[in-house]
């Protein structure tokens, strides 16, 4: 038996020469032979044979071997041919190569010759297909690496929505149209716990049904999304272990948690219609999505909180404010009517005092005097609290570390900053910088920039605070990497009245004072401030103390 076992299709009309080749020669190497004594039926069912070679003479009555060259190349199949040819006859042999041919042979036939030919053949035929199998399987490589780096792609462009108080809708959606796209499924849905009721909550579905999508935004349970909260580990089912859960028209469902250490957090899931459960490699790339979901969502709601806590601290400030000035306006105005009350009484007791037509006894006289004083030390006090109410007090000069005081406000600003994925960079030297200065002042303004730094740089940006010793001047340099604005309307920025303050000017908010305040602060300190920006260049904010 040959050790390929190949077809060979003999097409001879001279039945002496297809028994030499035929059964003499190719059958007992172990080769499969049909021979054929005309070209006319080859033509007729050569798709049905399928042969891996065929040996054909030239010189065929009727429908020449040449004519079954150009009838196989015209019909588009590639066999390869032997063509046989009388002895001297050598031209016909390279015009059938012109035609399609690879090989012959002469005749008389001779068996050494015939072996080597057709093996000869064979051999450039296996090596064709191992060749045509590599690129095969090459271009199979090629594709599932073309693939696995597009579901990577579409991965990681899952951190492009970051996490917003806004909405969270843009970045649900996203999860889901990634999860269709690297698991080939036809839907796919989102659960969010709820923070309040600690109930799953249908945030995103996509390709679901209308049962389904009547859902979304609202407590969403079944035995499913039971059995995956109860057993913690990523579900996946197919066929019939399908129905029991009465889940309608699907086939097959993956169904991953997103957990923050053993708590889950929510749920990512994937469904096709065929019975046909979906691969590891698929269940991998889906549990990368639910560890991406982990990261952002957790950020997102550390984000809400600490936008909560700002929220309630700076609503308390307000409130404090509010209820130190009522208590200021309520002492004012208490003390006023008093001392209009106590002004009455004196004009009346000062009047009894005058009546000489009167006599009062001894102890009247001395009761009367006695009110008198009682009632001028009252409106004394009274005076005192009025001007308590109207007084603002104004913190003392302080020599102070202006290098402390700057690590110290960059560290009470690095929780915002970790929250919107910001990094805070320091250059500040290792000898003291002293200045003299209002402390509470200061910091409000050092706050009040790295704020507004923080507000508008992009995510994963940089801000950089520098402080420096320069000309007996003390510099603080905060640079961020936000859009900026015009180089031209900086100046502007540092006018109240400015338009700007309704337009590009707003860029400058953040939590802390405003811009035109810090101005009036480091002025009044004698330093100076200034801002260095342009279009997609971000702001750097320097400004000076004397030292």
């Amino acid at each position: 038996m040959g050790p390929q076992n190949e077809h060979i299709l003999l097409v001879e009309s001279d039945s002496q020469i297809s028994e030499t080749i035929a059964q003499q020669i190719l059958r007992p190497l172990g080769y499969q032979v049909d021979v054929f004594d005309s070209a006319s039926s080859v033509i007729k069912d050569i798709t049905k044979i399928s042969p891996d070679v065929i040996i054909t003479d030239l010189h065929l009555p009727g429908i020449s071997g040449k004519d079954l060259l150009i009838a196989l190349t015209s019909q588009g199949i590639d066999i390869p041919c032997i063509v046989i040819t009388p002895k001297g006859h050598e031209a016909d042999a390279l015009q059938a190569f012109r035609l399609g041919a690879v090989n012959f042979l002469t005749y008389p036939i001779r068996e050494t010759e015939v072996i080597k030919v057709v093996e000869d053949t064979l051999i450039q035929i296996r090596k064709q297909h191992q060749l045509e199998d590599y690129s095969r399987r090459l271009d199979q490589i090629n594709a599932g690496i073309e693939q696995r780096i597009h579901d990577y792609a579409e991965i990681f462009s899952i951190g492009k929505h970051l996490p917003s108080s806004v909405s969270q809708q843009p970045l649900y959606e996203r999860l889901i149209k990634v999860a269709i796209s690297i698991s080939r499924a036809d839907s796919a849905w989102l659960l969010v716990v709820d923070q309040n009721s600690g109930k799953f909550l249908l945030q995103a579905c996509a390709n679901c049904d209308d049962r389904m999508q009547s859902k979304l935004h609202l407590p969403y349970e079944n035995d499913l999304i039971s059995l995956t909260a109860t057993s913690n580990q990523t579900i996946s089912l197919h066929g019939d272990d399908l129905n029991r859960f009465k889940l309608g028209d699907i086939g097959a469902v993956l169904v991953v948690p997103i957990k923050h250490g053993q708590k889950i957090i929510g749920m990512i899931a994937v469904e096709q219609k065929k019975p046909q459960p979906f691969t590891n490699d698929q269940r991998s790339l889906l549990e990368m999505i639910g560890d991406y979901a982990t990261i952002l969502l957790y950020n997102f709601l550390r984000f809400q909180n600490l936008e909560q806590n700002l929220m309630r601290l700076q609503q308390e400030g307000i409130s404090s404010a509010i209820d130190s000035d009522i208590k200021k306006d309520l002492l004012f105005q208490s003390s006023k009517e008093l001392r209009n009350v106590l002004n009455g009484l004196l004009e009346n007791l000062d009047y009894l005092s005058n009546q000489g037509n009167r006599r009062l006894f001894t102890i009247q006289n001395d009761a009367l005097i006695a009110i008198q004083e009682e009632a001028s030390l009252l409106l004394d006090i009274t005076d005192a609290m009025v001007n308590i109410s109207q007084a603002v007090k104004t913190p003392g000069l302080e020599k102070v570390d202006l290098n402390n005081l700057v690590h110290n406000v960059i560290n009470h600003s690095q929780i915002i900053a970790q929250a919107n994925r910001i990094k805070i960079k320091s250059e500040i030297p290792f000898q003291p910088t002293m200045v003299t200065i209002f402390t509470s002042q200061i910091i409000e303004v050092l706050e009040g920039l790295i704020s507004n730094a923080i507000k508008h740089s992009p995510p994963k940006g940089q801000i950089k605070i520098i402080v420096e010793k320069k000309d007996n001047k003390a510099m603080v340099a905060i640079s961020d990497q936000g859009e900026g604005i015009d180089e031209k309307l900086s100046d502007r920025i540092f006018d109240k009245k400015s338009s700007l303050f309704s337009g590009e000017g707003m860029r400058f908010g953040g939590i802390g004072i405003s811009l035109p305040l810090m101005k009036r602060i480091i002025s009044a300190h004698q330093g100076e401030i200034q801002i260095k920006s342009g279009h997609g260049k971000g702001f750097t904010v320097t400004f000076t103390l004397p030292q």
